[in-house]
């Protein structure tokens, strides 16, 4: 059987299901966007979280792993 390929990017509400929405609200999680703290590409108005870095960046931080 084979596995269900993941998509390369994240939206940031998936990012932000991914952290916990218990443990940092939506707009501080926007805000870390808008600062690159979490790391994110914009196409025009569109913010995608690219999944792989994503993931390095939680592991980085000994948050959940994705």
């Amino acid at each position: 059987m084979h596995k269900k390929a993941q998509p390369t990017f994240l939206t940031p509400d998936e990012g932000h299901a991914i952290i916990g929405k218990d443990k940092i609200s939506r707009r501080s999680f926007y805000n870390a966007l808008g600062r690159k703290e979490i790391p994110n590409v914009r196409l025009g108005r569109r913010i995608l979280i690219p999944r792989q870095a994503f993931t390095a960046w939680l592991e980085q931080r000994g948050a959940v792993s994705a």
